[in-house]
């Protein structure tokens, strides 16, 4: 047996290969290790920079849209408040009555519409209506998607709600006072006549409905105004009068300017609760009218 050596010889070509081949192969493979270390070092390195530059645009971009943003915010603003508050105010219904300014009005006690009727209470009463009893010319009611209202030879007019509202509120103070005198003089014949004029009128539907209208006249409204209690003699609060209370309301002389240029000037009556036939109030059974009486004064 030959001993091993690294030369070659002619004796041993494959063994030598084989050999070169061996101790060749440990340097090739570090070699490529090292390249390949290199190598993904420096593409994690582009890659961070990469990334790193990445976030840097985004933040520029970002900041950009930003303040970008911010500026048509802050510039449209006002524009966006006044819309809006256009919007808020803009009427749900079209209406021919220009808008009504608010004013502030403090409810005071004023016994001249709470005493019992008398020419000058009544007068006042009167007086609360605006010539033509509320009711206006209203010349293209199609422009404001309104039916048709009262066919005049004059035009067509239409109920402002307002006063219908005052009307219905006559009428109840009216009937009370009526029904309280006749009960308290112990009338009978004032009695009857007032069974009688519900019964054969339309008074009876016309107070039942005014209740039920103005229940929704005010529920309409809705006035939210915040009422504290007044101060009783001996310090102490605890009833709510509604006197001396500030309220927000609607210009009663926007309204009766308005009422003044439009109002239905051929009316022939000025009362603000009108009875036709009040004299079935004073006739006995038997159908003869009877002298009238004058209501006693009723303290309450």
């Amino acid at each position: 047996m030959s001993r091993f050596n690294s030369r070659r010889d002619e004796h041993s070509p494959a063994a030598y290969d084989r050999v070169v081949d061996e101790e060749s192969k440990p340097l090739h493979v570090a070699s490529s290790d090292s390249e390949n270390e290199h190598q993904t070092t420096a593409e994690i390195y582009a890659l961070n920079r990469a990334v790193l530059k990445t976030n840097l645009y985004l933040r520029i971009v970002i900041g950009l849209l930003s303040a970008t943003l911010f500026a048509l915010l802050f510039l449209q603003s006002p524009a966006t408040y006044k819309t809006f508050k256009e919007l808020k105010k803009k009427p749900i219904l079209k209406t021919p009555v220009p808008e009504i300014p608010m004013q502030k009005t403090i409810f005071r006690e004023n016994e001249l519409y709470s005493a019992r009727p008398n020419a000058t209470t009544d007068a006042a009463w009167d007086a609360l209506l605006p010539p033509g009893r509320g009711f206006v010319f209203v010349p293209d009611h199609e422009k404001y998607d309104l039916p048709e209202g009262e066919d005049t030879p004059w035009g067509m007019i239409y109920s402002v709600a307002v006063f219908h509202q005052m009307h219905c509120l006559g009428q109840l103070r009216r009937f009370t006072w009526m029904f309280l005198d006749a009960i308290v003089a112990n009338d009978t014949d004032t009695q009857r006549g007032i069974v009688k004029l519900f019964h054969e009128g339309n008074h009876a539907s016309h107070v039942h409905h005014c209740f039920d209208y103005l229940r929704q006249t005010i529920s309409c409204a809705g006035d939210m105004t915040m009422e504290w209690p007044r101060t009783e003699k001996d310090g102490r609060k605890f009833a709510v009068d509604g006197w001396e209370i500030p309220h927000e309301c609607k210009s009663q002389d926007a309204i009766m300017d308005y009422m003044d240029k439009n109002h239905f000037n051929y009316s022939m009556n000025s009362m603000i609760a009108p009875i036709d036939d009040i004299s079935k109030l004073h006739s006995t059974e038997g159908g003869e009218p009877a002298k009238p009486k004058v209501p006693p004064v009723v303290a309450l």
